[in-house]
């Protein structure tokens, strides 16, 4: 197996000038970041404490003052608030680059950044700079744990259980001979390294393109899964959705542009490691189309996909579900998934990966049209605190769309589809499932906020409605429906495939 951990008795480099560094801008509350500031104070080693604020209150500054806690802020340096990359306004980016420029890489030989939310354990600052006693190794990634607010946020407790195979067994195989991905909630790099290179990368997915750049300038990187931090997942499912448009759009990027130009500095093997990595979110979100469209065409033409009698896909299906969820049961019982608690299978990360995937198809579409027309946007940092506000219908829309198109296809080709009639109940359960997710996501979020029904009963009378498309074409296309449903002599003898 390539899992690999560093040595906890290899020898520790003491003599490295240590710095912790957390970036906070405007929308993030001070209490919040104050609290990280404590708990990077309490690190061992000994080491440099600093605050990267975008614009630091008087409050800030007297409590980072009373509390030995460094300010770097590039207020009034307008040279570090370009519109483009690099050093770009409203992007962390822009703000630890003044960080690295004026204090980082003359101080310091390593850095840990972490964002404002993510608050360290005991023990963590020692577990990130252990790695950096080989002078191969430029930077650590470390698991991305955010359960701060799993106890209220379905969503949040949904992403951290779908990610638990990134943050334990994933990231420690690529500890042998791979490239371990930085998350950008905290890192570490070798400031020398960074100089190198020309600083951190471009894109709100900083952390993906500095990862690309280290490993293409010959530097190595660690996954140290002992350096725990936890952070705060989305608040709400707004918040969510717009992080997978956001990210989906910035990986996207990278790989038009960026990738193109340092690949060539890449080992094979982990020239396809990246583009994995950054063709996962074109791969996933093209599932929400490809799921409505091979149905349509089979029907459109009469001629299935497969050849097949339904309750034998049912069991075909069962089989490959537990196949897959065997070796993760063992995989979670040797403690590889992270956080170890992490459910194998639960609602929330059900829901979570049934609505995000239109959302990352339109991040990824945007940034091919970004890049057709050289266009460019802002970025938007996600709410670390829940505001009462009703969720645009926007953030449905896109499901309810899904749905009536499924619909709409089995209600007008369902008649004349054929043998390919079995597709009729698999549009149908697919628009249902499009249509329980949009009810399920406004309705947890209507009870997450605590919000006057009145507020919302647009929103439910518009979800009712496509409910009752995909009802009525239910009742309509009945005898097609019922069709795969009839266990007949062929259950035992069925052709799977076509000759």
């Amino acid at each position: 197996m390539r899992m690999q951990r560093l040595n906890p008795g290899s020898p520790f480099p003491a003599e490295l000038r240590l710095a912790m560094v957390v970036t906070k801008a405007p929308s993030e509350p001070w209490p919040l970041v104050r609290d990280t500031l404590e708990a990077m104070l309490a690190q061992e080693p000994v080491h440099d404490t600093w605050l990267a604020d975008e614009d630091p209150s008087e409050e800030v500054l007297h409590w980072c003052a009373a509390h030995g806690v460094q300010v770097s802020t590039r207020r009034d340096h307008p040279d570090y608030h370009n519109t483009t990359w690099p050093r770009r306004r409203r992007c962390k980016e822009g703000n630890l680059a003044f960080f690295y420029d004026h204090y980082g890489y003359g101080q310091y030989d390593v850095v840990v950044q972490l964002d404002a939310d993510h608050r360290p354990e005991p023990g963590y600052l020692r577990a990130m700079a252990h790695p950096f006693a080989d002078p191969q190794v430029g930077y650590v990634a470390a698991p991305s744990i955010c359960d701060r607010n799993g106890a209220s946020s379905w969503v949040a407790r949904g992403r951290l259980y779908a990610e638990a195979g990134l943050h334990g067994l994933q990231q420690l195989g690529h500890n042998s001979g791979f490239a371990p991905l930085c998350i950008g909630s905290h890192y570490a790099v070798r400031t020398s390294a960074l100089a190198e290179i020309g600083g951190l990368g471009p894109e709100l997915a900083e952390d993906h393109s500095t990862t690309l750049l280290l490993n293409s300038a010959g530097w190595r990187g660690v996954f140290a899964i002992d350096a725990r931090c936890h952070g705060l997942g989305p608040e709400t499912f707004e918040d969510a959705m717009v992080q997978e448009f956001q990210w989906s759009r910035s990986l996207t990027t990278i790989l038009l542009t960026l990738t193109p130009r340092v690949s060539a500095g890449l080992p094979s093997h982990q020239r396809w490691q990246f583009l994995y990595s950054q063709l996962f979110y074109p791969l996933r979100g093209s599932l929400s189309v490809v799921g409505v469209v091979l149905p349509a065409v089979a029907m459109a033409t009469a001629q299935p996909w497969v050849r097949v009698d339904y309750p034998l896909f049912l069991v075909l299906w069962v089989l490959h579900s537990l196949l897959t969820l065997m070796p993760l049961y063992w995989l979670k019982h040797l403690g590889l998934l992270n956080p170890p608690t992490s459910p194998l299978v639960s609602w929330e990360q059900m829901l979570f990966e049934l609505t995000r995937g239109p959302w990352v198809l339109a991040g990824v579409l945007t940034a091919c049209v970004d890049r057709l027309w050289r266009g460019s946007h802002d970025f938007r940092v996600t709410s670390k605190q829940q505001q009462r506000r009703p969720l645009k219908l926007t953030f449905i829309t896109p499901h309810l769309v899904l749905a009536c198109i499924g619909a709409l296809t089995a209600l007008l080709l369902g008649h004349s589809a054929g043998e390919a009639k079995g597709y009729v109940l698999l549009v149908l359960i697919s628009a249902f499932c499009s249509v329980a997710a949009a009810l399920l996501a406004l309705g947890l979020d209507h009870r997450l906020k605590r919000l006057p029904w009145l507020q919302l009963g647009h929103h439910y009378g518009i979800v009712l409605g496509a409910s009752a498309l995909v009802l009525l074409t239910a009742v309509v296309r009945h005898e097609e429906v019922r069709a795969p449903l009839q266990i007949t002599e062929a259950l035992l003898t069925t052709q799977l495939w076509r000759p």
